[in-house]
């Protein structure tokens, strides 16, 4: 090479402004803690980490029901209805952003002042990109992981390939309980979201589930 030029480019998170926490939290109570925490949290802009669309269809669902303005990105929205979605996150429009890993990386998100967990992702290196969200040029942030007895194992896996991560476990506050609503869908529910089930639905009435 003629001429050549060296780019060197600093890590824009700060880990030593960056707290990361654990709460370790029964299966019919991680929507209640997760409501809780956003209520009484002193926050900004804020993403809630899903592991599939389906249960971020869920988070954002019960979120608004609960008077908490939250909008959905995934893999299953058009390229236009993403952009739209960023551009009101950013812009302040909509302050709690639930989404999969594909706004993980790649996108442009800016003061991004907490992020959560909802599910703890299989893969550590999706972890660092989750959390790399926040805690950027300079500004202080956090890191909530929310854990039922499904992510232990995928929880355990992060913190093995990822040794430098401090993540104490914090008490659980006291939590008011939650009536969670469904997203109907033809496939087989989650189990993570407490309602499995096999074959189709069943064309019946029955009364919410306590999250």
């Amino acid at each position: 090479m003629h001429n050549p030029v060296e780019v060197f480019a600093t890590k824009m998170v700060d880990p030593t402004k960056l707290t990361q926490v654990y709460y370790d939290v029964p299966r019919n109570m991680k929507m209640s803690l997760l409501i809780h925490l956003l209520e009484h949290e002193e926050a900004g802009l804020v993403m809630v980490f899903c592991n599939t669309r389906r249960i971020t269809d869920f988070v954002v669902k019960n979120l608004r029901a609960n008077k908490i303005d939250a909008i959905a990105i995934h893999g299953g929205l058009t390229q236009n209805k993403r952009t739209k979605t960023i551009s009101m996150f950013n812009n302040g429009k909509v302050n709690v952003l639930v989404c999969t890993d594909v706004a993980a990386r790649g996108l442009h998100i800016d003061n991004v002042s907490h992020v959560y967990n909802y599910d703890i992702p299989g893969d550590g290196t999706d972890y660092v990109h989750r959390i790399g969200r926040t805690a950027r040029a300079g500004e202080e942030g956090k890191v909530i992981n929310l854990l039922c007895e499904f992510d232990h194992e995928n929880f355990n896996r992060v913190i093995m390939e990822n040794r430098d991560l401090k993540i104490p476990r914090v008490e659980r506050p006291h939590v008011k309980m939650v009536a969670a609503r469904r997203v109907e869908d033809s496939r087989r529910d989650d189990p993570r979201m407490g309602n499995s089930r096999r074959g189709p639905p069943r064309r019946m009435s029955a009364p919410a589930r306590r999250w």
